[in-house]
This record gives structure tokens, C-alpha cells and sequence, in this order.
């Protein structure tokens, strides 16, 4: 059995004052991403993971997104974009990517989210 799983601004213990380290990017456009990513949950069978994440300032582009994601923005913001679409989500705001989003991740100040990831 599974119980619930808290989620919390910091991180786990250690986790906000921990150094930050060189992150994977699609196709990086400008900057390189320096942070952290801590996944609260795991479930391989339904591909589900769920945590926190942290990361500079950087921009990249996404031929093929490769999963679903929802995320909440806990600080900063950052600009999705393609030849259709742009909008900005900042600290309070919550959004989907689909898998398969061609375009942009324009992030031009630190931030840090909550995000859920199905495969």
C-alpha cells in the first residue's frame, strides 16, 4: 500500500543549500542550466514521477516534448513558444505540456517548480 506524499518548497533535507549541477537539455539554444531535480515519487510501471526541480537561467528548443508534463511555478517564470503559440507562466501559475510540444523554453531568470511526468 502507498500512502500520500508531502511536497515541500525546499526539498528534502539538504536539498535547497545542495551545490547545483550541469542539467539535460533538448537542444540548448543559449545559457547552460545549473540545478537540481529531486523526484518525490517513481512509478515505472505507469510512468508517473513526480518532485521538485530547480535550475538557471537558459533557453532550449523541443523538436518532439517526450513526455506529458504538469508543472507549478514556485519562483521565477519561463516563456513557451513556437510559431503558434507563446504565453509566460510565473511564480502561482500552473500549466501542461503535451508530449510531442514543438517549440521553445525560454527561461531567463532561476526557477523552481513542482512537476508531475507521464511517459
Amino acid at each position: 500500500m502507498s500512502n500520500p506524499v508531502k511536497f515541500s518548497m525546499s526539498g528534502p533535507d539538504g536539498w535547497k543549500d545542495a551545490a547545483d549541477i550541469a542539467l539535460e537539455t533538448a537542444e540548448l539554444t543559449k545559457g547552460q542550466p545549473m540545478g537540481l531535480d529531486h523526484a518525490y515519487f517513481k512509478n515505472e510501471k505507469s510512468g508517473i514521477r513526480a518532485g521538485i526541480w530547480r535550475s538557471t537561467a537558459y533557453s532550449e528548443f523541443y523538436e518532439d516534448y517526450p513526455c506529458t508534463e504538469f508543472m507549478y511555478v514556485l519562483e521565477g517564470s519561463v516563456t513557451l513558444e513556437n510559431d503558434e503559440f507563446s504565453e509566460t507562466y510565473k511564480k502561482g501559475d500552473a500549466f501542461l505540456v503535451p508530449k510531442g510540444f514543438r517549440g521553445h523554453w525560454k527561461q531567463t531568470e532561476p526557477m523552481l517548480k513542482y512537476y508531475v511526468m507521464i511517459d
